[in-house]
């Protein structure tokens, strides 16, 4: 099966997934019947560039990498947005990987919505949409028969949702709780030894842990939003970030988190999600737990997910030191899903 891809968005996951997969050109297509091209690519500040017969990915990468614009690689100069792009014909896959709005959703929201009306399946690292659109998005894409993938939402390119749907069917699941922002986590580690939480945040934006603005990780968004996406896909929830009890780590002190050390304790910053009659309840906050306590070896961007569920009390998922390279996986993982199931 040949997938033409369009790329709203070629930052850091789009570059490393184009790369990854050109090095398993050969696997993907022995191994899984997939062919690939790449026809469309709209940026937000180095232009746009399509091309029906496909462009030259490395011809992309060196243009983009250098600062350069990708007009020049442009072959359909009536095309210069990215809704434009999407409804261009040329492409049978949208890869939705455009910075995220935690608070709307968009505009990853109207791309995939637009894609899924235009007749292309959809795969996306973006939140947004699931946070605040997974019932109609879902509906929408089986009413059209096209895939919608985004294992790479949470915990990077762990097979959360894979799992779910291929390994806990006929299995409700109760409740979670979580640790999923790997910046917070990493913060929180450098605390522990005395750094102040402004040279934490110094530290996690050296290492590109942290964006420029750490907000939406300091204040618990980006947990939240990955919360509500959990509870949406896995609970059949109806659930946005807005309406998760939040508290981010900005009143959290090294002082207190050596105290809790010295104590037998350590504090994390906890998502949680559980069922209370008919509804849905979900909390992000720092909470202190027992030294013993698996979430308690979380350390740096160690991220980790235990589902409580009616036929297994506690499955717990961890991914060590989560990153770039994970996240473009598993983007891969659902272009082969889609392979698969279409």
């Amino acid at each position: 099966m040949e997938l033409t891809l369009a790329f709203i968005g070629f930052g850091n996951v789009a570059r490393t997934l184009m790369r990854l997969m050109q090095r398993k050109n050969a696997e993907l297509r022995d191994r899984h019947n997939l062919t690939w091209r790449v026809t469309g690519i709209s940026t937000a500040r180095h232009g746009l560039a399509a091309d029906p017969d496909g462009l030259d990915v490395n011809a992309a990468l060196a243009a983009f990498e250098s600062g350069g614009k990708l007009d020049s690689m442009n072959r359909l100069p009536d095309v210069h947005d990215n809704l434009g792009l999407i409804r261009a014909g040329i492409a049978n896959t949208l890869v939705e990987l455009s910075t995220q709005n935690p608070r709307t959703g968009q505009p990853a929201l109207d791309h995939c919505r637009a894609a899924l009306d235009a007749g292309l399946h959809v795969v996306t690292a973006n939140k947004g949409p699931i946070a605040h659109a997974y019932r109609e998005l879902r509906d929408r894409a089986r009413a059209v028969h096209r895939g919608f993938f985004f294992e790479s939402t949470v915990m990077d390119g762990a097979p959360i949702f894979a799992a779910a749907r291929e390994g806990l069917q006929g299995t409700t699941l109760l409740g979670f709780r979580a640790i999923l922002n790997s910046t917070t986590n990493f913060i929180l580690t450098q605390m522990e030894s005395g750094v102040s939480f402004e040279d934490a945040v110094k530290q996690a934006q050296a290492m590109g842990v942290a964006e420029a603005d750490p907000s939406n990780d300091v204040d618990g968004w980006d947990a939240a939003t990955k919360t509500s996406v959990l509870v949406n896909v896995l609970m059949d929830g109806d659930l946005r970030p807005t309406q998760v009890d939040r508290t981010g780590i900005r009143d959290v002190t090294p002082e207190m988190l050596q105290h809790a050390i010295a104590h037998n304790q350590r504090i994390k910053l906890l998502c949680r999600a559980w069922r209370e009659g008919d509804r849905i309840l979900a909390r992000v906050a720092p909470e202190e737990m027992r030294s013993s306590d698996p979430f308690a070896s979380m350390v740096g961007t160690d991220s980790i997910l235990q589902l409580h569920t009616d036929t297994l009390p506690n499955l717990t998922i961890i991914e060590g030191g989560g990153g770039t390279e994970t996240t473009a996986f598993g983007v891969m993982a659902d272009l082969l899903s889609i392979v698969r199931r279409f």
